[in-house]
């Protein structure tokens, strides 16, 4: 499927070099980010007032109560969390403040508890960076045009409920926060509805349809090589959790859309679903070249008739096969589609890595890249 692109893009200039944005789409994320690119990864905080004021100014905030000595992973772990800001402090009144002894550490936070105390070992920044990312989201989040972005780069699985706002729904949503307080933070969780813009992207994205609301899906890598897995059955706190149980145990099975399997091919181009795909494209008696589309894509209409006619002009080649597929509707294991359309090409004789179609979008452009690439040649130029 597509990923999910997020707009603007927001780069830093500093000192005539530049980099990406790569925080959240806040306007606490984008000034946090700023600062901790422009200056050190944590600062100190020498007085009282100091300290009232950085959490004050800071949603998220990480205290580090502990000496130079101590410092070395915390400093780490705060140049590799790039949204979140750190602090330090040795001086008695902070402490006493926090109720702290050195070394420790605690995170403020605006959701749930509002706080934790860091038990792992303050000399691994691997373990403070793990507890960071763990505590700067809620228990439950709700997903939006502001929360995508942080949700989808965390890097853990994440389980999204797609609910309307009805009694099935707040029901759904009520097992929802009761499986979260068990989960603890293993992985993400995530509340969507199906009105919002946001929320039909995100149904298209992870292929869930309005009918089946309430439901849940769980999602890894959803910005790479996604795989979702679906819920079956009623949600219930039990169906959740063991739902993610069965998933951390590698039991679960990933879920493919595929649309029914057409009752009959009508024109040149052979139209694949998710559940022909692999028996036809992986045929090795075949060169397979595959146009993924979506419905509702300009680009992919205006190829429509060129993309017809290449499959007409080599009907009388039985060794190739010009076909398409719905990326909307039907998902292929294995396929990262970034935009529509995207072509790959099968060779008969190498199947397992995919050609990218990189010519020009005229037919004999078509027809000559196929001869060129195709395992079986087909002489272009006596057709």
């Amino acid at each position: 499927m597509p990923r999910l692109s997020c707009y603007p893009t927001i780069r830093l200039f500093i000192d005539g070099r530049d980099q990406e944005y790569t925080g959240g789409r806040t306007e606490q994320s984008i000034v946090t980010w700023v600062l901790k690119k422009a200056g050190p990864p944590a600062v100190e905080l020498e007085t009282l007032e100091a300290a009232k004021a950085f959490e004050q100014e800071n949603r998220l905030a990480v205290l580090c109560f502990c000496d130079a000595g101590a410092r070395g992973a915390f400093e780490r772990a705060a140049r590799q969390v790039e949204d979140v800001m750190f602090a330090y402090s040795t001086a008695p009144d902070v402490l006493s403040k926090y109720e702290a002894s050195a070394p420790s550490l605690k995170m403020f936070f605006p959701h749930d508890e509002q706080s934790a105390t860091f038990l792992g070992d303050l000399s691994s920044a691997e373990e403070i960076e793990s507890f960071v990312k763990a505590h700067r989201h809620p228990m439950v989040t709700h997903f939006s045009g502001e929360t995508a972005a942080d949700l989808f780069s965390d890097g853990r699985p994440i389980l999204f409920l797609f609910r309307d706002k009805d009694g099935k729904g707040d029901a759904a949503e009520e097992a929802l926060r009761g499986a979260a307080k068990q989960l603890q933070r293993r992985l993400l969780v995530a509340l969507a509805g199906s009105s919002e813009p946001m929320d039909q992207r995100l149904m298209d994205y992870v292929s869930v349809e309005v009918e089946e609301l309430p439901t849940a899906r769980l999602v890894t890598e959803p910005q790479g090589a996604m795989a979702k897995y679906r819920l079956e059955g009623e949600v219930t706190e039990a169906s959740l959790l063991s739902f993610v149980q069965e998933f951390e145990a590698g039991r679960l099975k990933k879920y493919l859309q595929s649309e029914p399997v057409p009752t009959s091919q009508t024109g040149p181009v052979y139209t694949l679903v998710g559940s022909t795909f692999e028996s036809i494209v992986k045929d090795p008696q075949k060169d397979v070249l595959v146009e993924f589309y979506a419905p509702w894509c300009g680009h992919c209409k205006k190829l429509e008739p060129v993309y017809t006619s290449v499959a007409k002009k080599l009907e009388s080649v039985p060794s190739i096969v010009i076909a398409k597929i719905d990326a909307t509707a039907n998902d292929v294991e294995g396929v990262d589609i970034e935009g529509f359309p995207t072509i790959k090409f099968w060779r008969a004789d190498h199947k397992e890595e995919p050609l990218d179609y990189d010519g020009d979008r005229d037919v004999d452009s078509f027809v000559a890249w196929l001869d060129d690439k195709a395992a079986k040649p087909f002489g272009h130029s006596e057709l």
